[in-house]
């Protein structure tokens, strides 16, 4: 199975696009099927309706666009349209948001995979791409994104090979690049500052993140306040509670000297 969000060429290149780019991901992929002629239209035009919109809409999303906006190499790009039209499965991250899945959706209409019960045309969906509001720059350089983490997946980590094993609190995972970069290790509290404020958190490190993308859960550490967590701010374009991704940057605690 092909995943969206991660996917293996030969078994050896990871990919992930950038955060939020899904849909552009998606769209650049319909495009490539489209115009290397591996569309199903025989079945586009006895089982669906829209096709011709949702061809308009990807058309601008050239491979080249596509790295900009998703960070994925144009070769692997490529092979991803090449293997979805082979008719290998896609599956979006866990907790997928809606218009992803209905990105997802619209390759598997375009390549005669999109089955229905009920009676009728399936419709292509129109889904526009929202870039994150929150934009990383130089100062904040890390996109923050928070979702939940599965019971199976909270690791029972072991403190120094002695005693009882500690459950993983929440904490800040990095990839292992950005923990060489910011020169922290696992189990290291660092303070974790957005541009509303700021919290601090342990250290994981998850070699699956790529660089410049940190995970938390969107709930804050005992040790912060609440109201201060970056997870909580309003954003003003949308109206939501809360950016599904925050930018961050990541800052070592001063060492606090002790005397004798």
């Amino acid at each position: 199975m092909t995943e969206l969000g991660t996917h293996a060429i030969g078994s050896v290149l990871r990919i992930r696009p950038n955060v939020g780019s899904e849909v552009p991901m998606a769209h650049a992929i319909g495009r490539e099927i489209i115009r290397a002629g591996l569309a199903d239209r025989e079945f586009i035009d006895r089982a669906t309706r829209g096709f011709e919109e949702y061809r308009r809409l990807v058309e601008p999303w050239t491979v080249s666009l596509a790295v900009k906006v998703t960070g994925v190499p144009a070769a692997a790009i490529r092979e991803l349209a090449q293997a979805y039209a082979r008719g290998e499965p896609f599956r979006a991250f866990d907790g997928t948001e809606h218009e992803e899945d209905r990105a997802l959706i619209n390759l598997s209409l375009l390549t005669g995979c999109g089955h229905t019960e009920r009676k009728g045309r399936a419709p292509f969906h129109l889904v526009r791409h929202t870039p994150p509001v929150d934009l990383t720059d130089e100062e904040y350089p890390v996109r923050l994104t928070k979702g939940r983490r599965l019971d199976s997946y909270n690791i029972l980590l072991q403190k120094g090979g002695s005693g009882p094993p500690l459950r993983r609190t929440e904490c800040v995972e990095l990839s292992p690049e950005d923990a060489e970069r910011y020169g922290v290790v696992v189990g290291e509290q660092v303070r974790v500052a957005t541009r509303r404020g700021s919290t601090t958190a342990p250290v994981w490190v998850d070699p699956a993140l790529r660089p410049g993308v940190a995970f938390m859960t969107g709930r804050p550490p005992e040790s912060s306040d609440a109201n201060q967590w970056p997870g909580r701010a309003s954003c003003p374009v949308a109206g939501a509670l809360e950016f599904e991704a925050a930018a961050i940057r990541i800052e070592k605690m001063p060492v606090v000297a002790i005397g004798n």
